[in-house]
């Protein structure tokens, strides 16, 4: 029997691997995604390293390596703070400005103690790169290059266009808008013109100012000789994106990429503190949800703000749980404030009316599985998209922070509750997702043990990355059959004229010789 285990032990510790996960964003919404993916490996006995700001910290998984490097979340912080009560700035600079800071907190990040060490510790030696690739974060594949393995890069949300090109998957501007584009499916003339201007000319202006960039942090941390960060981006073995067909994009995806949307990230039903399930239980008329997140607080509004929705929520005959960082002292009797809630069992509460969130995809996600209908406030970044998407779809409505009014406010909240069409249409979409032959994590895993089998996924490599633009766009192609349809007309009307002449000709030497004659 012993020797059984022992051999087990000794199967299961070939096939393991050493894997390196790297997830900068300083944002419990952005590295929750990946927890599950990390416990799992780290379950099947794959030893994992991650660089993460929110560590698991689950002493049972003796196989997870964290280095903490929360100490940045101050300045994501400060950065959220200010894009929301101080920044004036058009779409692109905002834009461009955020992704720039993003890159300085990578620096930040490569610079920590525990991190240089890994860096430069000669002895370590990695199997796979796992990292959050975002368009500020190509840096994160110069450990691929420092380890000398391949990577895969993921999303906790959906994919930029840029970032989809970079594997080799076809984008269409009209079609499929960039998820940084406040768009639907079914897209206006001038949102198409938008969408194309962005698409060729405000993302690649925005490209090449962040390269630049990006390239100084990694020469920095990796050195001179570390390759061009698109050499990198173009050696990614696979993408894993957080969407999946029904709320997002129905689009053509080559084998490289993976959607691992659907929940991934959700865990199992916990019993709520009793003290808010009891407030929850009493709450016979239901109650109202609302969080703008973990990076948008709702402290961060301008007290005005703040004011108005309180005395709508004055008006409203339901209890209200309000995620708030700081104390009302001129809160109605049905609001709740707290500073934190277990979001996930909240909405699984039966007494729950309505969701008021900022547009997150993980907080969107958990509404959508637990029916509960939603009004949308968009901040930055996805969330605009995000919201859009959920009002084309139809299970919810969306308000403006900065032109929220009063009489609105109010009206929006009690159409979403009273109209029973968003809960049904919620409802109907969640089935849909949910029948699917794997869930996204088991999708996560098993492609990343497919990764490691092999060495890579070259072989899955998308032909579209090895060829130029402009073979792409058939532009030669076209040139040639331009060309010869030119040289087709002009050979036939070159000879038509010849044919015409020599008539002529013919016809004025006949009409002379009848004179002469």
């Amino acid at each position: 029997m012993f020797a059984f285990l022992l051999l087990c032990l000794v199967i299961s510790g070939a096939n393991a691997a050493n894997i390196l996960g790297v997830v900068l964003t300083p944002s419990y919404s952005h590295q929750v995604v990946f927890k599950p993916l990390w416990r799992e490996l780290s379950l099947r006995g794959h030893q994992v390293t991650t660089i993460t700001t929110h560590p698991i910290k689950d002493p049972k998984l003796v196989n997870l390596t964290e280095i903490d490097t929360s100490f940045i979340l101050k300045d994501m912080e400060q950065m959220v703070k200010k894009h929301i009560k101080f920044s004036n700035k058009n779409f692109v600079e905002a834009l461009l400005d955020g992704y720039k800071s993003m890159s300085l907190v990578a620096d930040q990040i490569l610079d920590y103690g525990p991190v240089k060490e890994l860096i430069n510790d000669q002895n370590v030696h990695f199997d796979l790169l796992i990292v959050e690739y975002l368009p500020f974060f190509g840096i994160s594949l110069a450990f691929a290059h420092r380890f000398n393995c391949p990577s895969i890069g993921m999303l906790s949300i959906d994919g930029t266009n840029s970032i989809y090109k970079k594997v080799g998957n076809p984008t269409h501007s009209s079609l499929y808008p960039d998820s940084l584009l406040p768009y639907g499916n079914e897209l206006s003339l001038s949102e198409r013109v938008i969408s194309f201007m962005y698409t060729f000319v405000i993302e690649p202006y925005m490209e090449n100012e962040l390269t630049e960039i990006q390239q100084k942090v990694v020469a920095k941390h990796f050195g001179g000789d570390c390759p061009p960060i698109q050499n990198l981006e173009i050696n990614i073995s696979m993408l894993f994106v957080n969407s999946d067909p029904i709320f997002h994009h129905n689009r053509p995806l080559v084998p490289a990429v993976v959607q691992i949307g659907g929940g991934s990230h959700r865990s199992s039903p916990k019993p709520l503190p009793k003290d808010l399930q009891l407030v929850l239980d009493k709450a016979t008329n239901g109650f109202i949800y609302f969080s703008l997140g973990s990076n948008v607080r709702s402290e961060f509004l301008h007290a005005n703000t703040v004011d108005m929705i309180l005395e709508v929520f004055g008006e409203l005959p339901y209890t209200v749980l309000w995620k708030f960082g700081e104390e009302i002292s001129n809160k109605p009797s049905n609001v709740i404030i707290s500073k934190w809630l277990p979001q996930e069992d909240v909405l699984r509460h039966p007494n729950i009316k309505l969701f008021i969130t900022q547009g997150g995809l993980q907080s969107m996600d958990e509404a959508i599985y637990s029916h509960v209908p939603m009004i949308g406030i968009p901040f930055f970044g996805d969330q605009p998209y995000n919201v859009k998407k959920l009002v084309n779809k139809g299970f919810g409505l969306e308000l403006n922070y900065r032109t929220l009014e009063r009489k609105q406010f109010k009206e929006t909240i009690l159409e979403v509750i009273n109209n029973p069409s968003y809960r049904n249409t919620i409802k109907k979409l969640a089935e849909l997702a949910q029948d699917q032959p794997m869930t996204g994590i088991e999708k996560a895993v098993w492609w990343t043990e497919y990764v490691l089998r092999h060495k890579g996924a070259k072989h899955l490599r998308s032909p579209l990355l090895d060829i130029p633009w402009y073979q792409y766009l058939l532009i030669d192609v076209i040139g040639i059959l331009l060309l010869s349809l030119s040289v087709t007309l002009f050979l036939i009307i070159f000879t038509i004229r010849t044919l015409v002449r020599r008539v002529k000709r013919k016809l004025f030497f006949t009409s002379e010789e009848k004179k002469s004659s």
